[in-house]
């Protein structure tokens, strides 16, 4: 049987056309949360700010374990038979659901120490909150709403930094935050849900059983996934005090550019995918095109905050939290291997539960050399061991999604390509090291930032332009 033929062009197009609304919508709210963080670690005292952060930490976690995978389930999966499912067995959804939820909520009230019990009923109305407006925003990219999904996203941004501006200017009172920020949740998700509509319905060859089996598994890797990633605040968070907490967590925390560039390439792709499921290679190309709109975005970023580090925590903190940065120069590291999402080809084609197997054995691991290494190096330690079991995870899931399509590596990586972005940005950067020194810190900063953003403009710029010379319609690389 001929394989189908597929416009390789409209693959890239519709791939970065729907890349940058979704990204703009998501990293605003983060924009915002990042400058919030700044501003509240200069004037917090470290016990404040550590439960600043904590509460962050818990939402982050709980609010994925509660969904359990439906965000996943409705991207990666076709309208009507979700609609279809949906509608059959609602019941049974639900209360599973409503169970799992009151389990989760029921733990966190009994095992947490650092809130009063007004602040911890105040955290569950605001994580239930928090998970309707991530659902919601996942409707609206599902449907291709991407214009209403961004300018929601600019007013609740908006709003969003007014009310810390408040809290900043005025006495920070954790109670009172917490019941703000949830009302705008609460505004965001009744906003949504009256503008979403509904998409025409796609075909699906799943049996309800494999449907729901599919389900489960998406559902307890989505809580594995997010253990995983925050498995080092949550090791520590135990058996450090609030103010060491902030130091270790402002060293470690997540640059929120790459997070968030890594969850909307997941949710273009799953769109993208699902909506052809049956075109492998275009799967595969979709996949592997990834990997360099994402390289030439955060190659350049890692190397700049790899020579910049010591100019950005004296700018950005005032020298408050140069602790952080041993944990910090470790974290980084992370960046260069977080240009995909690697368990997308995976997820698209029901093998959910070598994803489980895969984030499983990542927390199993970086458990286990948290356990060796924090005696040895602190809490670098805790950081290295991150780093290094989600670089053999990555290397998991490639072999997985290779045997899968039945392609070479070179098929599904464009290694030669990465090799060579990475070899050039370090020589580039290896020059800058040596320039900036003559410059005070946030001049320094300032300019290689500026010449970082020039690196990945004219490299994005690039990019599009040979692509668009390299594919014609109807042919194949």
């Amino acid at each position: 049987m001929t394989p189908p033929v597929f416009d390789t062009t409209t693959t890239i197009s519709r791939l970065s056309n729907k890349l940058l609304p979704v990204f703009t919508g998501k990293l605003l709210p983060m924009m915002f949360l990042t400058v919030i963080m700044v501003m509240y670690s200069r004037k917090l005292t470290y016990h404040d700010y550590g439960q600043f952060q904590t509460v962050w930490v818990y939402s982050s976690i709980i609010s994925v374990i509660i969904s359990f995978g439906l965000s996943s389930i409705i991207l990666s999966s076709s309208d009507n038979f979700f609609s279809v499912f949906l509608k059959r067995h609602k019941t049974p959804i639900l209360r599973s659901y409503f169970l799992g939820a009151l389990l989760t909520f029921l733990i966190f009230y009994f095992t947490t120490s650092y809130f009063s019990v007004n602040t911890k009923l105040l955290l569950v109305a605001f994580i239930l909150l928090q998970s309707v407006c991530t659902l919601t925003d996942t409707l609206l990219i599902k449907n291709n709403q991407l214009a209403i999904y961004v300018w929601l996203n600019v007013v609740y941004s908006i709003l969003f930094f007014a009310i810390h501006l408040y809290f900043f200017y005025n006495t920070f009172i954790i109670n009172h935050w917490i019941f703000c920020i949830s009302c705008l949740y609460l505004l965001k998700a009744v906003c949504i849900y009256f503008v979403s509509g509904k998409t025409a319905a796609a075909e699906n060859d799943s049996t309800p059983l494999s449907y729901s089996v599919h389900w489960i598994f998406l559902g307890i890797n989505d809580i594995a996934g997010i253990l995983a990633r925050w498995l080092d605040k949550i090791f520590l968070l135990y058996l450090l005090a609030p103010a060491d907490f902030a130091v270790f967590f402002n060293g470690a925390f997540e640059i929120p550019f790459f997070g968030i560039l890594i969850s909307t390439m997941e949710q273009v792709m799953l769109a993208n995918i699902s909506s052809n499921i049956s075109n492998r290679e275009a799967a595969r190309h979709t996949f592997k095109e990834s990997f360099k709109i994402l390289s030439v975005i955060a190659f350049p970023l890692f190397f700049f905050l790899l020579i910049m580090h010591t100019e950005a925590f004296a700018v950005i903190f005032n020298n408050k939290y140069n602790a952080s940065i041993p944990v910090f120069l470790v974290s980084i590291f992370i960046i260069p291997v977080r240009i995909t999402h690697y368990g997308v080809i995976l997820q698209c084609y029901g093998q959910s539960n070598k994803i489980l197997f895969g984030s499983i054995a990542d927390i199993i691991l970086s458990l286990l050399l948290m356990f060796i290494l924090y005696p040895l190096l602190g809490m670098a330690g805790v950081a290295l061991a991150i780093v290094v079991s989600t670089y053999l995870q990555a290397i998991y899931y490639l072999w997985q999604s290779r045997r899968l399509l039945k392609v070479k590596w070179g098929e599904l990586v464009p290694g030669l390509f990465l090799l060579k972005l990475l070899i050039a940005l370090a020589l580039a950067y290896a020059v800058l090291y040596y320039v900036k020194d003559s410059f005070s810190n946030l001049v320094s900063l300032i300019g290689m930032f500026v010449i970082t953003a020039i690196i990945i403009v004219t490299g994005l710029a690039r990019y599009w332009k040979k692509e668009q010379r390299g594919f014609s319609p109807g042919k194949g690389r």
